[in-house]
C-alpha cells in the first residue's frame, strides 16, 4: 500500500521538497559566509529556527523564510529557492479542486 502522508502529515513528495529547500538554504548561507548564529542574529530568529529550516521542518513559518531570504540578498525573493531546473519542473502540477496549477504560477504568487 502506498503511503499518502508522512508522520508529519505531509505527502512524501512535499517532505522531499522541503528537505531540498533546506539544503539550498544551507548552501546559500555558506556562500554568503554566515554561520547559523550570525544569520539568526541578523534575522531576529533563533538559531534553532535556522537549523529547522535547513533540515526541512514543515513547521517553520513562511515569515521566517521571508526574513532569511531578505537578509541573504535583497535581490532574491522567496521564489529563488523554489526555482527548479526546467527538466525538474516539466510535468510537475499541483491539483486543487480538480484544477491544475503550474509550479511557476505558484512560485510567482509568493
Amino acid at each position: 500500500m502506498k503511503t499518502l502522508v508522512t508522520k508529519e502529515g505531509l505527502p512524501p513528495s512535499s517532505k522531499i521538497t522541503l528537505e531540498e529547500l533546506g539544503r539550498r538554504l544551507r548552501s546559500l548561507r555558506k556562500t554568503c559566509g554566515y554561520s547559523r548564529e550570525r544569520l539568526a542574529a541578523l534575522t531576529f530568529l533563533g538559531r534553532n529556527t535556522i537549523v529547522r529550516m535547513e533540515s526541512g521542518d514543515p513547521g517553520v513559518s513562511i515569515g521566517a523564510w521571508a526574513q532569511v531570504i531578505h537578509v541573504l540578498g535583497s535581490d532574491r525573493t522567496l521564489t529563488f529557492l523554489l526555482d527548479l531546473p526546467k527538466e525538474d519542473r516539466d510535468g510537475f502540477k499541483g491539483r486543487k479542486n480538480g484544477k491544475s496549477q503550474d509550479i511557476d504560477a505558484l512560485a510567482e504568487s509568493l
